[in-house]
């Protein structure tokens, strides 16, 4: 059971993106940085909810490494946009 609410709640972000851009918002660099930022924060929040459940370190190891490397991604996007 804990397999299928980690894939469940790992795809609700990316269900979220496509609903955002399916109701006709830009789909443009400020806003898959903030996918990225909340991706991030999302999959650190689900590898302690795993942590929490005592679920298969797999898991835990999974959601933390998404976390940081969409959150690094999304710092280093930021560093390199101009300032406006």
């Amino acid at each position: 059971m804990i397999h299928i609410l980690n894939i469940i709640f790992g795809l609700i972000p990316t269900l979220i993106l496509g609903a955002s851009i399916a109701a006709g918002v830009d789909d443009d660099r400020s806003h898959r940085r903030m996918f990225l930022f909340v991706y991030g924060l999302w999959s650190i929040t689900l590898a302690m909810w795993n942590w929490m459940r005592s679920a298969p370190a797999a898991w835990i190891t999974l959601w933390i490494a998404a976390g940081v490397i969409a959150l690094g991604i999304c710092l280093t996007t930021r560093a390199r946009q101009p300032a406006a």
